[in-house]
């Protein structure tokens, strides 16, 4: 889902728009239809949605968008054909939902919560690291690659990624900390920098292609 958000949005959608449209696709019907409740997209944390909703129509990434009284009812342009049943992605908007507005994220910007929610789709469960073509995703941020790594580079300081580096070539690795340390609030990675290649820990090939399902 988030490959199909990068060749389906224009590059310039904000990641406010962004999060929205991937809860829209998560959690509409084959058919494109869909009703985000209100209070799910208050818990979205992404301000007015209104500007939000008319950038995914003037994108044409939706066909038309109406406020009823359990929420907003929205038509994607485009049937999801070929793409996750229902199911799995009902789960993976649950889990999206999680990672991208969780109480530690309230302060965080809609950039970082965005490249979160990317990294950790990229994420081996165990031990909690993953590797990635560094275009790849900034392509699915919907940012060029200096600012996903200006991005990288604040969660790192924030303490949300416990190492990050650029691989000898284009690939981006990352580990994340102890979920433990983020609950008492250990700010583990104040004051680093993204690591230099040579000094990363080398990481299985595998790890560059594997996506939580759904995702």
């Amino acid at each position: 889902m988030l490959s199909l958000l990068a060749s389906s949005l224009p590059l310039h959608t904000s990641p406010e728009a962004r999060l929205l449209a991937l809860q829209s696709v998560l959690r509409c019907n084959a058919d494109g239809s869909l009703v985000l409740p209100h209070g799910l997209i208050r818990g979205m944390n992404l301000g007015d949605a209104g500007p939000l909703w008319q950038e995914l129509l003037a994108a044409r990434w939706i066909r038309s968008v109406t406020p009823t009284p359990p929420g907003m009812q929205a038509q994607l342009n485009d049937p999801l054909i070929g793409l996750p049943g229902r199911s799995p992605r009902s789960q993976a908007a649950h889990w999206a939902l999680l990672e991208s507005s969780g109480p530690t994220l309230r302060r965080t910007s809609s950039a970082a919560r965005l490249a979160m929610v990317t990294l950790q789709a990229h994420t081996q469960p165990s031990p909690r690291k993953g590797a990635a073509d560094s275009h790849t995703l900034a392509r699915m941020c919907g940012m060029a690659l200096h600012r996903l790594l200006v991005t990288a580079q604040d969660l790192l300081d924030s303490g949300m990624l416990q190492t990050c580096s650029l691989a000898g070539g284009d690939d981006l690795a990352w580990s994340w900390p102890d979920t433990s340390l983020l609950r008492e609030g250990t700010r583990t990675g104040h004051g680093r920098t993204l690591q230099e290649p040579e000094k990363r820990d080398p990481l299985p090939a595998e790890w560059a292609v594997v996506v939580r399902p759904g995702l």
